[in-house]
């Protein structure tokens, strides 16, 4: 698959609420050749079996030029000799720009309705796989969020994001004779793993280490799912909370924890839900949110020319055309088609129905919940419709990868 990029690699999404299900009909290895890599899995589609093309319709090219800028920046800087794989070939960083650069003259001169047919002429096209070689994966969603917060600690602002600690430390562990970085901080010259969320939280392990303070306990724990969000602070001025890296734990979802508890069922587990629960038992939400050991520190930036959070590929995330993958199977920055379903919502923010909805994405981020394959991740941006879509999402989805022909 296509190989990884070494870079800072981490963002938060609302997949975490949201349990793994496994959908799909194992697809069979006529229509070209099947890729796998340990859970990483793509198959080459070969021109004869156009019936399993998409229809490679888009209808906002502008935002697809900005993020397809963002992508085309990025692999400039990167070593144009550097090697990764798909559908089965070898690959430079260079051929990778190459494609971008291909598609972007396409879109440039090919009206809309010729673009579908220059595409299927001018590229190979891979379609995605899950883990069982089915060409279903599962979507989920994830948005900036936005809220209000202060630089000082006064009712009802008292809840804190912490900014990075000087005593947060990487160090290589020995895995299987292979080393792995680990997080963690040294205690009398020994390396152990660092404060749990429970005891940052409820026994103050990073007491003066405050980068603000929210008013709700559940949006700060959102803004670390997320990795990164909007704050307003009392004077209206507006900054980005962005992600500067965490504690290291193991993350563990509460949504599992409320349906292995009998508290909610698996078809209900959703943002919006979550929500609801932890207001209508205030009792419990603390024990259920400190189940997720895994905590997030942040550092404050101006909003500036950024119209989003900053991804895993160190640019700003674009709304609607980001998607988070496993670094460990696809190259960061790469071009894909997406299909899957969009909610239709109401004034209230309920969902009316689902409609289909394609789009031109591109790889720009990942998420420690985000393995394999069959997994992906779609940015819907920030504002009350990104929100509460970002919050239902759990659709599937077919992926198609787009890369240069040989």
């Amino acid at each position: 698959m296509w190989g990884k990029i070494n870079m800072k690699n981490y963002s938060y999404s609302l997949l975490y609420f949201i349990l793994i299900v496994s959908m799909g009909i194992v697809a069979g290895c006529a229509l070209g050749t099947l890729e796998t890599v340990g859970t990483c899995k793509t198959m080459m589609l070969l021109p004869s079996a156009h019936s399993r093309f998409p229809a490679f319709i888009d209808n906002d090219y502008s935002s697809l030029s900005k993020a397809l800028a963002e992508s085309l920046a990025f692999l400039r800087s990167q070593p144009q000799g550097a090697m990764v794989s798909s559908c089965g070939r070898s690959y430079t960083v260079a051929q990778q720009l190459e494609t971008l650069n291909a598609f972007q003259e396409l879109l440039q001169s090919t009206d809309s309705r010729s673009l579908d047919e220059k595409i299927r002429d001018s590229f190979t096209i891979c379609q995605v796989l899950n883990s069982q070689g089915a060409s279903d994966l599962l979507a989920t969603g994830y948005y900036q969020p936005r809220v209000k917060a202060s630089l000082t600690f006064k009712p009802p602002f008292i809840y804190p994001l912490y900014k990075r600690p000087a005593d947060l430390m990487q160090f290589k562990e020995s895995n299987a004779g292979k080393g792995t970085n680990m997080v963690g901080r040294l205690d009398n010259a020994r390396q152990v793993p660092y404060w749990t969320r429970q005891q940052i939280e409820s026994q103050g392990m990073l007491k003066g280490q405050e980068l603000l303070y929210l008013a709700d306990p559940v949006d700060a724990f959102v803004l670390h799912v997320q990795g990164s969000g909007l704050v307003e602070l009392e004077d209206g001025s507006v900054y980005q909370v962005l992600f500067d890296g965490s504690n290291g734990r193991p993350y563990r979802s509460i949504g599992r924890l409320l349906v292995d508890e009998g508290l909610m069922r698996l078809a209900e587990v959703s943002l919006p839900k979550i929500r609801t629960y932890l207001q209508e038992h205030l009792d419990d939400r603390q024990r259920i949110l400190h189940y997720n050991e895994r905590y997030i520190f942040f550092r404050m930036a101006k909003l500036e020319n950024q119209t989003g959070p900053i991804g895993s590929m160190g640019a700003s995330l674009t709304p609607e055309r980001s998607i988070a993958l496993d670094n460990d199977c696809f190259s960061i920055g790469g071009l894909y088609f997406m299909e899957t379903m969009k909610p239709q919502l109401a004034d209230n923010q309920e969902v009316l129905g689902w409609v289909p909805f394609s789009h031109f994405v591109l790889h720009q981020d990942t998420g420690a919940a985000i393995e394999g394959s069959g997994r992906l991740d779609f940015f819907w941006g920030s504002g009350d419709y990104a929100q509460a879509a970002a919050g239902v999402m759990k659709q599937p989805a077919r992926l198609y990868m787009i890369v240069g022909k040989e």
